[in-house]
């Protein structure tokens, strides 16, 4: 989705605008019978990507707008664009959105991972609706977070020199 953020796009159209007339030109398949050509450079992939779960949640869905048109451009379907509706329509909905940071990191870790599978079932021809958000995984990722919060929490109480922790009685001296 980085591709499709605000960032993506002005690295995009830097790449365009400073295209070189004697760049190497690449030849792809668009569909059967017909056929695209393109900047060979525009085939890799850019050191400032990030994967979908390092952007910010905001990111993400200015993102998804792009990604929608794009994908309507392409001529994906009606039926796949339909699904990826749903499935940010979901996201931006469910409830963890409310749960702030931690609430929308486990969302994003969800798109993350289910948008890679999707992405690899469909060259298996074995795609499933996107659009469904699958509570079980969503669920296993946010315990998975929790968990690794709680870890951190003990981590960081462990690191603390302990003459920088009160006791009990000095607390109340303090006070």
């Amino acid at each position: 989705m980085w591709y499709f953020t605000r960032e993506g796009l002005r690295e995009a159209a830097r790449m365009v605008h400073h295209s070189d007339e004697s760049e190497t030109l690449a030849i792809t398949q668009a569909s059967k019978g017909n056929v695209t050509v393109h900047a060979a450079n525009s085939l890799t992939t850019s050191k400032n990507a990030k994967l979908d779960h390092q952007l910010d949640y905001g990111e993400y869905m200015f993102a998804k707008n792009h990604f929608l048109i794009a994908i309507e451009n392409t001529r994906w379907g009606n039926k796949v664009m339909d699904a990826f509706n749903w499935f940010f329509h979901n996201l931006d909905n469910h409830p963890l959105c409310k749960e702030g940071p931690q609430g929308e990191h486990a969302l994003l870790l969800y798109a993350s991972q289910v948008c890679q599978d999707w992405h690899d079932k469909l060259t298996l021809k074995q795609t499933y609706n996107i659009g469904t958000i699958n509570k079980d995984l969503l669920d296993k990722i946010s315990r998975e977070l929790d968990k690794r919060d709680i870890r951190a929490g003990l981590d960081q109480a462990a690191a603390t020199p302990s003459d920088m922790l009160l006791l009990p009685t000095q607390c109340a001296a303090a006070t």
